[in-house]
Formats: C-alpha cells, sequence, structure tokens
C-alpha cells in the first residue's frame, strides 16, 4: 500500500510538472490587452470592450485600458460613460496631458462647463503645462462661466500666439469685450428681398468705415453710406408711387453699445439724394437717432441631437426728421430648430412674429405679421430666407388697400466686420 501510495505521488509531482502554469496577474493583463486591441482592430467593439475591462481586473492600477474604453465609448456615441472612463484614466495617469484634454472636450460637449475647467486647469499644474490652445478654450469656458477677469486674462495670453488660428480669435474675443484699446472698423450690409405682394424688388444695403473705442461702452464714430430702391416706385408729377425710401444717404455718426450687450445707441446726421427719376427735391438733409436690438441664442436641449433651439430678437425704435419728423419702432421675433453649424452651413426653420408702431399714426407704419420660414446659412456671411406672412393693418388703410395681407418674402443677406488695432501694442 506504502508503494502505492509513493507511486501516485510521484506520477502526481510529474504531472504538475508537465501541466501548463496559469498566468500571472501581469501576463493576464497582457493577454487581456493583446486581445482588445485584436478585437479593435477588426471592428469588434463588443470584444475590445470586454477585453479591456478584463485587463482592469486583471491590474486596477494600469491607466491604458480605462483611457482605450474612453476613446471606444466616444466613438460610440455615450460621452457620459467616455468622460467616466477618461476620469478614471486621468487619475492614474497623472503626468499625461493628453487624456485629461480629451476629458475636458468630452465635458464640454456635455455642458458640464465646471468639470471642464477643472480637466483643463490640472493641465497647467502638471511640467508640460498648457498648449496655447488649451489657453483659448479655457478662456471661452471661463467666460461662459461669467469668470470674467479668468477669461480676460487667458485672452490676453492666446493672442500672443505665434498660431494664428489661437491668436485671432482670442483677438477678436477681446475686441468684442472693449479690451484691445481703439481699433478702425468697416462693416456693411446687404438685404435685397422681393415681395409678392407687390410684385417688387427692393434692394437695401449699408456700409459704415468709423473708429472705436475699447471702453464698456464701445463708442464709435463713423461715416456711413446707406441705399434704397426698389422696382416699382415712381416719383415726379401727379402719378407718383413710393413703396420704400429710394434713396442714398451719406451721413456722419456715433454710436454706443453699454457694457457690449444687445443694445445701440445711435444718432446720424447727413444728407439724402433722391434715386426717383423726376424727383425735383435731389437732396434733403436727414437726421435721425434711435436703438436698436439685435440677439440671437441657440441651445441644445435633447443630448446629441442633431438640432438645436433658436430664438432671433430684433428691435428698433427712431426718430428720423426726414419723415415727417415721425418716430418709427418695430419688434420681430423668431422662434425655431437649427440643424447644422452657424458660421459654416446651417438650416433654420422658425416661425416669426412681426409688430410695427409708430407716432403719426401712419397705416403702413403700424401692423402686426405672423408667418413662418426657412433660413439656409452658407458660411459665416451668406443667409438666403424664404418667409410666408399674413398680416394686417391698425389702423384704417388708405382707400382701395386692404386690411389684412398675405405676402412671400425672399431675402439674400450679406453681412460682414472687419477690425484693425489702431496701435499694435493694443492687440497684447
Amino acid at each position: 500500500m506504502l508503494g502505492v501510495l509513493a507511486a501516485l505521488s510521484c506520477a502526481a509531482e510529474g504531472a504538475a510538472q508537465q501541466a501548463p502554469a496559469q498566468p500571472a496577474p501581469a501576463g493576464q493583463y497582457a493577454t487581456a490587452m493583446n486581445v482588445a486591441y485584436a478585437a479593435r482592430q477588426r471592428g469588434d467593439t463588443a470584444a475590445a470592450r470586454a477585453y479591456f475591462v478584463r485587463a482592469i481586473a486583471a491590474d486596477s492600477t494600469q491607466s491604458t485600458p480605462h483611457i482605450e474604453l474612453g476613446y471606444l465609448e466616444l466613438s460610440g456615441g455615450n460621452k457620459s460613460a467616455a468622460a467616466r472612463w477618461f476620469a478614471q484614466g486621468a487619475a492614474l495617469a497623472p503626468q499625461n496631458a493628453d487624456v485629461r484634454r480629451q476629458l475636458a472636450f468630452v465635458l464640454i460637449e456635455l455642458r458640464r462647463t465646471g468639470e471642464a475647467i477643472a480637466a483643463f486647469e490640472s493641465i497647467g499644474t502638471m511640467p508640460s503645462g498648457y498648449i496655447d490652445r488649451d489657453r483659448l478654450s479655457l478662456a471661452y469656458l471661463y467666460d461662459s462661466a461669467a469668470r470674467t477677469a479668468e477669461a480676460l486674462a487667458a485672452f490676453r495670453v492666446a493672442a500672443t500666439s505665434s498660431d494664428t488660428a489661437v491668436a485671432n480669435p482670442a483677438r477678436r474675443a477681446l475686441r468684442g469685450k472693449g479690451d484691445v484699446g481703439t481699433v478702425l472698423f468697416a462693416e456693411g450690409y446687404l438685404a435685397p428681398f422681393f415681395q409678392t405682394r407687390f410684385d417688387n424688388a427692393i434692394g437695401f444695403g449699408y456700409v459704415r468705415h468709423g473708429i472705436e473705442g475699447g471702453s464698456a461702452w464701445a463708442p464709435a464714430a463713423y461715416t456711413s453710406l446707406r441705399v434704397t430702391r426698389d422696382s416699382k416706385s415712381t416719383g415726379g408729377g401727379g402719378q407718383s408711387r413710393v413703396l420704400s425710401d429710394n434713396a442714398a444717404i451719406l451721413a456722419a455718426g456715433a454710436r454706443v453699445r453699454p457694457w457690449h450687450g444687445p443694445v445701440w445707441l445711435y444718432a446720424e446726421a447727413g444728407g439724402a439724394y433722391s434715386l426717383l427719376t423726376g424727383d425735383s427735391s435731389t437732396w434733403r438733409r436727414d437726421l435721425r437717432a434711435g436703438a436698436y436690438v439685435i440677439a440671437q441664442d441657440e441651445r441644445r436641449v435633447v443630448r446629441n441631437a442633431p438640432w438645436k433651439l433658436l430664438t432671433d430678437v430684433a428691435a428698433d425704435v427712431s426718430y428720423y426728421e426726414r419723415f415727417d419728423r415721425n418716430v418709427i419702432g418695430y419688434a420681430q421675433l423668431r422662434e425655431g430648430v437649427r440643424f447644422g453649424t452657424a458660421g459654416k452651413l446651417a438650416l433654420d426653420v422658425f416661425g416669426r412674429g412681426w409688430f410695427g408702431y409708430d407716432r403719426r399714426g401712419d397705416f403702413f407704419n403700424r401692423a402686426a405679421e405672423s408667418g413662418g420660414g426657412v433660413a439656409l446659412r452658407v458660411g459665416p456671411h451668406l443667409v438666403l430666407l424664404t418667409e410666408g406672412i399674413s398680416g394686417r393693418f391698425l389702423e384704417t388703410p388708405a382707400p382701395g388697400v386692404s386690411r389684412r395681407y398675405q405676402d412671400w418674402r425672399f431675402t439674400v443677406v450679406w453681412g460682414w466686420r472687419a477690425l484693425r488695432p489702431l496701435h499694435e501694442e493694443g492687440t497684447r
């Protein structure tokens, strides 16, 4: 019996020596990572994810599988999960600036501004420090979080970058905030449109050149040329018919924009030259002053949705000496959705409301409109608009004019603005 036991013992030892050894934890980690990379290479995301998770189970101190899982989730559109994995990877790799940078960008898309700021700020504590694009991104984040002093400081540093893709946006932001001193500016706006109601094409546009200060109210002095002409109006004699201003106005003006907000206050003085044939009074003095509002906001309300809610507000109240010293005002609201990215390519679909009023009680200045339309935005300057409108005059119109009206309007808008610092040191 003892001999049998001894033989079994020897056989067991021999079998043990011949059996393959189980992988040590380091071997398990390497094996799982290799299988995960192979799965990702052949496009098997589920298997790659499973083996990256196995690698973490084998060695939870390694940052790489956490980071790789972050990229997998990001490519699949799960940004919340991507942020979680990137954050874990960053904690395990204290000297890895790239993962913190990627984490920050994902948090920006998730609208978690405070966490995105913290992620970028953590890069500044590392030996490698910030790159110029980090400073620009951080400046925008500070600005969106209303941390104005920190935003200005970051924009100033970014504005000194040798990379124009960083320096130019930073300088534009500083100019918009009145922080780069005095600038020379040129701006223009063209908006020809066609009205089916009158079968009338109207050309409208202006250009301005001037100088603008860098204080909180952005005071500016400028010269301007404003032109309006339509295809139906005629002048002279008893058969004259005037549907729009039909004049070229050369003027000097001044304006302010309190705290760089959406409101402008302005005053202009100049002369208007009639563009109507047969008009005996070619030049007339043109004095005008008032306030106008331009504001637009877009916001994403459904995560990862291809559209954003859009609000567009425009209003103007002005005194016009040439129009019998009348005060005329209007307000317009567009609410809708935007597909795409403004400044690149976007399509807006919107509802529209408009209200006009004046001091004198001219029926054509007192009206209310509703309707809707679409706008195709191509690049940063061009907009193509189509609008369907139903309107009603608030006052009794002239004989033969219906109180209610419908109209289709087709508009092409081209707007631009260029700035140049008066002194180079103003760009900082």
